[in-house]
């Protein structure tokens, strides 16, 4: 399984959101299906990550940014990604070899902190309002 290590690279510059991103790649990082867990950690992790969009959304609503429309569209599509293999997962199951969710966690994840979250980190600073 892939294992993603927070970098400097990824820092929105807002402590809080930092430290949710950080938490989120270490609980990603112990994702596994042969877990007897797995479904506990799953929801566990679905669970912080729609408090850290909450946060995240809260946090862009008061600073202004112009894209949170379409910021909080991105979360809402991971969401229902999200919720659609985990009920996949509950009636089919995955072989451990699987690594649909751990892929599409990582590629999102990662995609969305350096990309997306870069974009209003930027629009932030330049305007000094982190």
């Amino acid at each position: 399984m892939t294992v993603v290590q927070w970098t400097e690279a990824m820092s929105v510059g807002v402590e809080a959101l930092d430290n949710d991103h950080k938490r989120l790649i270490h609980m990603i990082n112990g994702l596994h299906y042969s877990d007897a867990g797995f479904i506990e950690l799953f929801n566990a992790l679905l669970d912080y990550t729609n408090s850290h969009f909450e946060r995240e959304e809260t946090h862009l609503e008061t600073i202004g940014y112009p894209g949170l429309a379409s910021h909080r569209t991105q979360h809402d599509a991971f969401a229902d990604k999200v919720s659609a293999m985990l009920k996949e997962y509950r009636e089919n199951g995955f072989a451990d070899t699987d690594q649909r969710v751990a892929d599409f966690l990582w590629t999102w994840l990662k995609g969305h902190i350096l990309i997306e979250d870069q974009k209003y980190a930027a629009w932030s600073k330049a305007r000094h309002t982190l």
